[in-house]
């Protein structure tokens, strides 16, 4: 009954309150239009290095408009292991293409799945942080490097408690995330040129990321906490 609710929650977290899209083109496409909504191109690298069978895999990033109140502020893009990753020393790299009105942005989070049957462990990467879009332009902004390892004290948690066995077993609730922010535009771009043909002779602008703000992120994770029943919480 937990994994059904759990698988609930996730679905919930991809479609509820938010426009899911495709990304902005594929391998087939043969134009890329920026007349009405320019093209952000970013890396995604989500990872363990303790060897467990529970392998983090995204499914999906979040942006929204400042203080967003409707479905049309809040974009979610979904991933696609088969579909939009590349393999690079043993790491699955997820070459995020999000089309975009121009105009101000939050880069929220990473949302994925850590599962082994039985097991299925969600997990949340915080972002939180402010992008700017500009008219008629494909840009890359660099790569979301995020890494598991063991929690200390109060550090936010890779992700939530419930169900309990499912995310202590794959280790969401008992770690978090080392976050960093690369500029790698000459490997990143050359990736995407490689996969996605279209790209080939357009011009990619680069505006990379601001660095990583962790105490941002403990921030907003302490003032989710605060909502969860303490019972649960001190587990």
């Amino acid at each position: 009954m937990l994994r059904l609710i759990a698988s609930t929650l996730l679905c919930l977290a991809l479609t509820g309150c938010a426009t899911v899209n495709q990304m902005a083109f594929d391998k087939k496409s043969t134009s890329i239009d920026t007349r009405e909504k320019s093209v952000v191109l970013m890396t995604v690298d989500v990872s363990r290095s303790d060897g467990s069978r529970f392998v983090p895999e995204p499914f999906v990033v979040k942006l929204a408009r400042p203080n967003a109140q409707s479905k049309e502020e809040r974009q979610n893009f979904k991933l696609d292991k088969d579909v939009d990753a590349v393999q690079e020393n043993g790491h699955s790299i997820y070459l995020v293409r999000a089309s975009l009105a121009p105009g101000e942005y939050k880069l929220q989070e990473v949302m994925g799945l850590a599962k082994g049957f039985p097991i299925m462990g969600t997990f949340i990467v915080p972002l939180n942080t402010d992008l700017k879009v500009k008219p008629g332009s494909i840009v890359y902004i660099g790569r979301i490097k995020a890494t598991l390892r063991d929690r200390v004290g109060n550090e936010f948690r890779a992700g939530p408690l419930l169900p309990l066995l499912d995310q202590s077993v794959a280790g969401m609730s008992g770690g978090t995330w080392d976050v960093t922010y690369e500029n790698l535009a000459d490997k990143d771009i050359g990736l995407f040129r490689a996969a996605y043909p279209v790209l080939g002779n357009v011009n990619v602008e680069t505006a990379p990321l601001p660095a990583f703000d962790r105490a941002a992120a403990q921030r907003q994770w302490e003032g989710e906490e605060k909502d969860v029943p303490k019972e649960v919480a001190a587990k």
